[in-house]
């Protein structure tokens, strides 16, 4: 799935649906997302929460009916999707600061919405690929208990990540961020792969790190992971998503660093893997642009 283009073409449907009494679960309908997910992964691409962009979008075309035609206030409210003139005027104040009649009389010059940079800037990094591997950090983690939920992936096959989204959406709609009892550190996520195996078949997990897996809440997964050695890069999920990272940590940064990957496999018994590779979401991260922290197990050569 690719979650930026369904993003993109979620806009294009409120460019074409805007004077409808649409609601976030239609447009979330159309990128075949869940409505909490679809407005999680909306805000994190665009910097606006769905409902935000809806209203900034309409309030935009009414600010260009005022300034360019001589229509009523009224049909101009309706033509752009408001419920009624007091709901316009009201809304269209807060944005612009002065009632609808007064900014027509200003003869204003409109700003465009969405910005014209919206999705240049999207596609332009915020951080370059080789950046991350410029200053790097080692920690030593203790064996460690994690919960949340799980699926399986496979690298191999045209949809194998599919499922990744999927248990972000149980994460998030479950609001386990902040209601997951007895985390090591409230509020930051971990995204973590393991047993990977030789056919690249592997597990994703999504959750946070536990003191005790004793109380976990009906329907989420606990594991245990043992005690190694981690580099650490900071990077952006814009950056994951592309694959560039993870290719370059293993084509270029790993064979010339002295370190090798601590694995464990028991390909007999399709054992867990003890030593995940973790992608870690910190405490007030927000979007795809933001800093995150990338962990890869390690031993010397």
């Amino acid at each position: 799935m690719d979650l930026k283009q369904s993003i993109y073409e979620s806009t294009l449907y409120i460019h074409s649906m805007y004077a409808e009494p649409i609601t976030v679960t239609d447009i979330a309908a159309k990128a075949y997302l869940s409505p909490s997910y679809f407005s999680f992964m909306f805000r994190t691409f665009t910097g606006y929460t769905v409902k935000n962009y809806l209203n900034r979008y309409r309030l935009h075309l009414a600010a260009l009916d005022l300034r360019d035609s001589k229509k009523q206030l009224a049909e101009i409210a309706y033509a752009n999707g408001f419920s009624s003139q007091q709901a316009f005027t009201r809304s269209f104040s807060q944005m612009y600061g002065v009632a609808p009649a007064q900014f027509r009389s200003l003869s204003p010059v409109v700003s465009p919405f969405p910005p014209e940079n919206l999705w240049t800037k999207w596609r332009k990094p915020s951080m370059e690929l080789m950046k991350c591997f410029e200053s790097v950090s080692f920690v030593k983690k203790d064996a460690f208990f994690v919960a949340g939920f799980e699926c399986d992936i496979h690298y191999n096959s045209g949809d194998g990540t599919a499922p990744i989204p999927g248990v972000w959406e149980l994460w998030i709609e479950g609001n386990f961020k902040q209601n997951l009892p007895d985390q090591v550190s409230p509020g930051v996520t971990f995204g973590i792969t393991h047993s990977e195996n030789t056919d690249n078949k592997a597990k994703y997990f999504v959750g946070a790190e536990v003191k005790t897996l004793d109380n976990l809440p009906a329907g989420l997964i606990g594991r245990k992971f043992e005690a190694s050695e981690y580099v650490v890069f900071d990077t952006t999920l814009e950056i994951i998503f592309t694959g560039k990272f993870w290719r370059t940590f293993y084509a270029e940064w790993l064979p010339k660093s002295g370190y090798a990957i601590q694995e464990e496999h028991d390909d007999l018994l399709n054992a867990f893997r003890k030593y995940p590779a973790i992608e870690v979401y910190p405490k007030g991260w927000e979007n795809e642009q933001s800093v995150m922290q990338a962990y890869a197990p390690v031993v010397k050569k």
